[in-house]
């Protein structure tokens, strides 16, 4: 079958001008196919909804952010056919676009200003870019232009157009601390890194006044000293304690703050910045806390969210609960404050399911205002429910996941099921949108999602349960997970799948290689092959986050740990391989490089086991653009029909239009 990937994008730069694309065309559209499982041979399944639908749209809209002042809002869109970032007066006509694939939008504190985060390779080297609101200048400027240097956006500066930034261009191993004004000048430098702080504590009127210093299994909490460059310690923890801290308020005295300190969840609490004492605000029994709005106006928590099966909100202002409500209907959903302006009285709020998101515009005395709605949003009539499940794992821990099903199978029954590991491992799969999910459900396909150990959002005691696990007991937990679908009737255990990207790459290789009687074959995208080596190669800025990595693997310069971290990796384990694979890679990935597929790969062939290869131009752990993630779901419908049995939708025109993007 012919294929649109990036090796021959020139092929189809000579077709666009003779017969020979009606010649493809033809050709190409052929290779659409029907169910061949036969738990789907009488199924009723809903519209096949083609690929390009899954991965880019001109409609779809999100990521809408209303400026400090109440009078501008900016979101994420397209402008034509090209990604942007629009701009415009809250009930104006005066839209404008700023041409840019963004990563995140920020307005300056003072309105004027709108700062727009980039990758533009995928290698990671963030880049920041700010245009002016008002006006029709559509022009864009860098902010800190620094060649193969990383550029986070902290926060604005009250009463000013300044950002507040990190940058590692002086030291690529550390960020230091910037003030930078958009419309021009040299970066101020408020704080030079020594070489351990992993957190600046910066106050709402851009002033220093915390760090986190990391001294061994210790992180110390420190205040600026009575004499210029000085510091105090305040307190210290464990380096092994999560402490998330934000919203300083009371000139830098108090900060608000997510903790495990002497718990097991993350709870929301008060944190004194002169003695690091903790006061308990906010705590949810079942599972960590996910993350908290502030009010722009008092500086205090206005909504917490968790997630322990379907999303939980604790809403703390009475009014703005009633509102949040009548968004959220009597069904589950997520709904989430996404801006508010320097009032609180303009508010931008996602609703969102399993099905997309949409965004509304709040403001005192008015009906809420639809605003856009996400690509899986517009295609919600096809798309399916996801429900949250449990089961016990082999050694008697819990494990939560959530199971998916297609729509228009008479018996769920005995059906072809993709296992869809997330990666991290330290994060988590959550309710909500979920493109893989929704495109392998649409093919036809049950979907099982599991918060093996080692995931976020579940304590810090099944975090640890990790630790030495890596291809050992949590990836018991996804096998346990697989036996669990196949006992309840669900799964066919002849044709399972198991699919994953950067962790769950490793994962996927891990089960084809490790337990290749469980799966009929594994698809792994950016995946970790060879443990030691990935942490030897690591970006500089992994630096103080490499002991976590020791703690949880080893430490390859540790010949004992290297031993087991080679007999925990699917490199070594290729002739065990016996099902087909495979393997997708962004070029540019700099946390799991390229060359740990092209090693497997090449393991694999010379071992004479059956394995496809694809790799992406011009993006890198994950891709941004969409041509790159076309071909990826296009190659995993093809892949997984003739493995699993589910249907392919065969050619997609984009296909043919790809390669100017």
């Amino acid at each position: 079958m012919a294929y649109l990937t990036t090796n021959n994008a020139n092929a189809v730069r000579r077709w666009w001008g003779g017969g020979a694309v009606l010649v493809a065309l033809l050709a190409l559209a052929g290779c659409a196919s029907g169910p061949t499982h036969p738990s789907l041979a009488d199924a009723q399944l809903p519209e096949m909804i083609p690929v390009r639908d899954f991965v880019t749209s001109r409609q779809a809209t999100g990521g809408y952010q209303v400026s400090p002042d109440g009078q501008r809002i900016a979101w994420f869109g397209v402008d034509g056919v090209v990604p942007a970032i629009w701009v415009r007066s809250i009930d104006g006509s005066d839209a404008k676009a700023f041409r840019i694939r963004a990563r995140t939008i920020r307005f300056s504190a003072d309105s004027r200003w709108l700062a727009i985060s980039d990758d533009p390779t995928g290698d990671e080297n963030t880049r920041i870019h700010v245009g002016l609101v008002n006006g029709p200048d559509t022009g864009l400027r860098e902010l800190m232009p620094a060649q193969k240097s990383v550029v986070h956006l902290v926060d604005g500066v009250e009463g000013s157009s300044d950002f507040i930034v990190t940058s590692n261009q002086r030291d690529k191993k550390v960020f230091d601390l910037y003030r930078v004004n958009p419309a021009g000048g040299a970066p101020v430098l408020l704080a030079t890194n020594p070489g351990n702080v992993n957190w600046w504590g910066v106050d709402p009127t851009g002033q220093l006044r915390a760090r986190a210093q990391i001294k061994g299994d210790q992180v110390l909490l420190e205040r600026p000293g009575a004499e210029p460059g000085s510091w105090q310690v305040v307190a210290q923890r464990s380096r092994w304690d999560t402490l998330n801290i934000f919203g300083l308020h009371d000139e830098g005295r108090k900060a608000w703050a997510l903790s495990n300190r002497g718990r097991d969840k993350l709870a929301l609490v008060r944190l004194d910045l002169a003695t690091g004492a903790e006061e308990l605000f906010y705590a949810s029994p079942d599972v960590d806390l996910d993350n908290v709005t502030l009010s722009r106006r008092t500086r205090e928590p206005l909504v917490a969210y968790s997630m322990p099966g379907y999303p939980a909100r604790q809403v703390f202002d009475a009014a703005l609960a009633a509102r949040l409500a009548a968004l959220a209907g009597d069904q589950p959903v997520d709904v989430r404050v996404i801006s508010a302006d320097q009032s609180d009285r303009v508010l931008t709020v996602s609703v969102a399911t399993v099905r997309g998101a949409r965004t509304y515009l709040l403001r005192d005395g008015r009906e809420p205002q639809f605003l856009g709605e996400s690509r899986l949003s517009v295609i919600a009539h096809a798309l399916v429910p996801s429900e949250p499940i449990t089961y016990t794992a082999r050694d008697g821990l819990p494990i939560h996941g959530y199971l998916t099903l297609p729509v228009g199978v008479q018996q769920p029954r005995a059906l072809p099921l993709v296992l869809l590991v997330h990666g991290g491992p330290w994060a988590r799969d959550r309710w909500g949108e979920g493109t893989m999910r929704q495109f392998l459900a649409n093919r036809g396909y049950a979907v099982l999602q599991v918060n093996y150990r080692g995931s976020s959002g579940y304590g810090r005691a099944h975090m640890e349960k990790a630790r030495g696990e890596f291809a050992g007991r949590m990836h018991d937990d996804l096998v346990d997970g697989v036996r669990w679908a196949v006992e309840r009737g669900v799964a066919d255990p002849g044709r399972v799948a198991i699919y994953g990207a950067s962790y769950g790459g490793y994962s996927a290789l891990v089960g084809a290689t490790f337990t290749p009687e469980v799966f009929a074959c594994a698809v792994g995208i950016v995946g970790v092959t060879d443990i030691a080596r990935l942490l030897e190669a690591a970006p500089p800025y992994w630096e103080l986050g490499l002991p976590w990595w020791h703690r949880y693997v080893g430490d390859p310069a540790v010949p004992a740990d290297r031993a087991r971290m080679d007999a925990k990796s699917p490199l070594y384990r290729a002739a065990d391989a016996q099902k087909p694979i495979l393997i997708m890679h962004g070029v540019n990935d700099v946390r799991v490089k390229l060359e740990q597929s092209e090693w497997m790969v090449a393991a694999l062939r010379k071992a004479g086991k059956e394995v496809d290869y694809v790799t992406f131009q011009g993006d890198g752990h994950g891709n941004q653009r969409w041509p790159n993630n076309l071909t990826m779901y296009r190659k995993t419908e093809d892949f997984l029909a003739r493995c699993l049995g589910g249907r392919t939708s065969g050619f997609d025109y984009y296909q043919l239009g790809a390669w100017a993007f």
